[in-house]
């Protein structure tokens, strides 16, 4: 009898039997808890994504799940996370390099289901139009992968990644950057104005927070790239922003707290050397959430800091344009529009003035917000970590095997474990392991031999550790 009116029940919804299956299955999984799972969410860089890996944790916790975060690039691979939790579940930054492939593929070896959460918003289909195949490749992936889940930001990233034919969903669950800002704990932790005064010496008068972008002109020692046009690039950008910092200093210091911060892994000592002399303090550890709740006012240079700034009612202003056609940037497109959140200024004095006549509360173009929204970041409405453990809770895995040594040489094209002729020798950041490198000199003479193109050049320089796969290291 229950079964006869079941079938009648069902039959009555409107659909197809797809779509009705599709709407019974949702309601079973929202009414049915899943079985409890042993989770692991690694985090690419704790200064900037735990906050969103806590919150994704936090709701996974409230489903049941026995849940922890850790580090990605040094603890989250170390071998007695998985000999002594050996979770059913791990969460993994983005795919883009053989070692975190294999990484994956060792992964799904052990039984683990394994999901990626991207950190940051990839593309949208107005850059899509404008790349070139070697970009389309880039973002598509030139390591293909097999995972069972991947958490993007917005609509238009999944239907691109999607072209890949990929045999595990690609979900957009909007902009994970957007949820920190939008979270009363994360701010409640975050505030305390008379505490962060007093750690930078700053009187009660309001403080000016100044973003320094150029993220690749002085990578930490353990976490070094070779010297590349993107860094030389970096370097003039930031001595434009130093000098940008000082003739600020100069009209406002009286009137104003100036702090510095810098991107994370960045060295120190070119920015030190400069503002000691201004006795302007620089941030390194705090988070930018903490930076910005404490501060009055934004600068930057095309940061998404930009966008926290307009959710924690701040006014921002844009000096200098990392964004910019011709500074590499992850935008193509020519008018990108995380460049236009805020009103932006090439001369200091015409940025000093806006300074002056600022008002409290958001300064930030709304239809660029609303473009943002639409496109490249997806839905910003601080729920994007709700919607993606959702998806996670539902992934089954099993841990069943051990770490096995690897027998893979990343990269043999610049990099070898072993010396020959011609080489240098390196150390990773990461590993700490020795190798050695081609030299240029030997590169540039079988380039000529091979009569090869220029623009093809630049495609066997970037080399990665052969050990651990890292691209990050120091030549010795």
């Amino acid at each position: 009898m229950v079964e006869k009116e079941l079938k009648t029940l069902i039959s009555e919804i409107p659909g197809t039997p797809n779509e009705v299956l599709g709407r019974l299955k949702s309601i079973v999984d929202d009414v049915i808890p899943d079985a409890p799972k042993r989770i692991v969410i690694l985090s690419a860089s704790p200064q900037r994504d735990k906050d969103v890996d806590d919150l994704i944790a936090q709701q996974l916790r409230g489903m049941g799940h026995e849940v922890w975060v850790k580090k990605c690039l040094r603890e989250g691979r170390d071998i007695h996370l998985y000999e002594t939790i050996k979770p059913n579940i791990v969460v993994v930054p983005p795919i883009r390099n053989p070692y975190s492939r294999d990484f994956a593929v060792q992964l799904k070896k052990w039984g683990v289901a394994v999901a990626s959460r991207h950190t940051e918003a990839s593309i949208d289909w107005t850059d899509w139009k404008v790349i070139d195949q070697k970009q389309r490749s880039e973002i598509l992936g030139l390591y293909p992968y097999n995972i069972d889940l991947e958490l993007v930001w917005g609509q238009d990233e999944a239907e691109i990644l999607r072209r890949r034919g990929a045999p595990f969903p690609i979900e957009p669950v909007g902009s994970f950057s957007a949820d920190k800002y939008l979270n009363k704990q994360i701010q409640e932790r975050n505030s305390g104005r008379e505490k962060f005064n007093q750690k930078y010496g700053f009187s009660e008068q309001k403080t000016i927070l100044i973003l320094s972008p150029w993220g690749f002109a002085d990578s930490a020692p353990d976490l070094r790239i070779d010297e590349t046009a993107a860094v030389k690039k970096d370097l003039e950008g930031r001595v434009r922003h130093l000098d940008m910092i000082e003739q600020l200093h100069k009209s406002l210091g009286k009137k104003y707290n100036i702090l510095v911060t810098i991107h994370p892994g960045v060295l120190s000592e070119p920015y030190k050397a400069r503002l000691d002399r201004l006795h302007i303090p620089l941030s390194t550890e705090s988070s930018a959430i903490e930076l910005l709740l404490n501060s009055d006012i934004l600068i930057h240079a095309g940061s998404t800091t930009a966008i926290g700034a307009h959710f924690l009612g701040k006014p921002a202003f844009q000096f200098g344009d990392v964004n910019s056609k011709d500074a590499s940037s992850w935008w193509s497109a020519n008018t990108c529009p995380l460049s236009r959140v805020s009103k932006k200024f090439d001369k200091t004095k015409g940025l000093v003035s806006a300074i002056k006549k600022s008002h409290k509360g958001s300064n930030a173009n709304k239809k660029t917000l609303e473009e943002l929204e639409k496109g490249r970041f997806g839905k910003m409405d601080g729920q994007a970590a709700v919607r993606a453990a959702k998806l996670i809770s539902k992934l089954n895995g099993e841990f069943r095997m051990q770490w096995p040594d690897s027998p893979h040489q990343y990269d043999q094209i610049v990099a070898f474990a072993e010396n020959g002729g011609n080489m240098q020798y390196a150390m990773c950041g990461v590993c700490k392991k020795r190798f050695v490198r081609l030299t240029e000199k030997w590169m540039a003479m079988t380039f000529n031999a091979l009569k090869m193109p220029p623009e093809k050049r630049d495609l066997f320089r970037s080399g990665m550790c052969p050990h651990c796969g890292a691209r990050f290291f120091l030549d010795q």
